[in-house]
């Protein structure tokens, strides 16, 4: 294959590996994404300050490290209010993760009002529904699902 066909055929991406989140506290952030997203243990190196969590049947792994500059963290880049602040600019804006219809997203959103976990609830974006979340970082956690069935 020439470069030229290998630019237009893209990277040799099969998926997509980890998303990798910088937060204050690895062990409450990890508590909250198990309980949030039904994410599991996967490896925890919190000497090495991160810890990686899986989602077996998406295959998908979420590793979280210490950041001393997290919103909360008491770092230099803390809020001085209470509770979780956004993320700050130049950070990731949102993660979304896909469902696979309305019924999963509001089952899972009413799972989330029982054990406590904040919402607004299900509203349509961009025409698709949608469950808007905040981890205990301030960062934007989204669940999607497909306007119509695929």
């Amino acid at each position: 294959m020439s470069a030229d066909d290998a630019a237009h055929a893209g990277a040799p991406v099969t998926g997509l590996s980890h998303v990798q989140l910088m937060v204050s506290d690895v062990g409450v952030s990890a508590d909250w994404y198990g309980a949030a997203l039904g994410l599991e243990p996967y490896v925890d190196d919190r000497d090495n300050g991160y810890i990686a969590l899986r989602h077996r049947g998406a295959r998908i792994v979420v590793v979280l490290s210490a950041d001393s500059d997290a919103p909360g963290s008491g770092g230099p880049g803390s809020p001085t209010g209470t509770g979780p602040a956004p993320a700050a600019p130049g950070r990731l804006d949102h993660l979304a993760f896909a469902v696979p219809d309305e019924d999963a997203l509001r089952s899972w959103a009413d799972h989330l009002t029982q054990i406590g976990i904040d919402h607004a609830g299900v509203v349509r974006e961009l025409g698709n529904p949608s469950l808007q979340l905040r981890d205990p970082d301030g960062i934007a956690i989204e669940l999607v699902a497909p306007d119509r069935p695929v």
